[in-house]
């Protein structure tokens, strides 16, 4: 039995002075977590999640102040929820296969259309019953569970419309982001958290005043990639703090001030 091997079996011990010692040991030696990491394979004891995320803060912090554009931030956020795991390579085959199937049956997709088919076909729509879960941020999640918050659900939106050529963008109005995109010589608006509706500019002007802003007028700029991000990770510090996880709370403001 390898060191590591004994160590993942002795995580499971009861005894509090017993796990005090091993994760003393494993926070101070980096080469036998990471062995103990590889020896766990997909299902990790969260102890050992736990010890590994601390090691691993400062590099995600920084790999995720590095990147620039939505989709590549989208797949480094959800290392808070699982870390070191590859969450690109499937990430990228789903997006791909929305962005196959809605343009395989139509010969024109629009922001409305790709809006509809994901909310009404696809089921994508907001997490109304466990609205502050972190899972609802993370887009690998959004993506097998069909629900999230509306800045997620528009960043799948976009993502999607990115494929198609589209360009579409997140407005992101107090309480809630939406999606725009032109349509012909109009603007268009639509909520992806409520199944891709459609909304006018007034019924935001009426949603922004109702949470207290005196006008959606300032809130009207798209928001960059890099925003959009920063918005993410300040809701997942917003998420963990509600479920007293104090240490993926403290790295998510790290990320939401990278």
């Amino acid at each position: 039995m390898s060191d590591a091997t004994a160590i993942l079996s002795l995580l499971a011990d009861p005894d509090p002075l017993v796990q005090e010692s091993l994760q003393n040991r494993l926070a101070r030696d980096r080469s036998l977590l990471d062995r103990c990491w590889t020896a766990a394979g997909d299902e990790p004891p969260a102890v050992l999640e736990e010890l590994v995320l601390t090691a691993d803060a400062e590099d995600l912090v920084d790999a995720f102040a590095a990147v620039e554009d939505l989709e590549s931030g989208a797949w480094i956020l959800p290392r808070l929820h699982r870390p070191r795991w590859d969450f690109r390579t499937p990430g990228v085959a789903a997006l791909d296969a929305l962005a196959a199937r809605i343009k395989d049956r139509s010969t024109v997709v629009t922001g409305g259309s790709l809006a509809e088919f994901l909310g009404q076909e696809c089921g994508f729509a907001g997490d109304r019953a466990d609205y502050h879960n972190p899972a609802n941020s993370f887009l690998p999640c959004v993506l097998e569970r069909r629900c999230g918050l509306p800045i997620a659900l528009t960043v799948l939106w976009m993502l999607v419309g990115r494929r198609l050529g589209l360009t579409l963008e997140a407005i992101a109005a107090p309480g809630h982001v939406v999606g725009r995109w032109r349509d012909g010589h109009d603007i268009a608006y639509v909520d992806l958290f409520s199944g891709g509706q459609h909304i006018t500019l007034d019924q935001l002007e009426n949603r922004v005043r109702a949470a207290g802003e005196i006008s959606v007028a300032p809130y009207l700029a798209a928001a960059s990639d890099r925003a959009l991000l920063r918005r993410m990770a300040r809701n997942l510090v917003h998420a963990y703090a509600q479920r007293g996880d104090r240490l993926r709370g403290t790295i998510a403001q790290g990320l939401a001030s990278a």
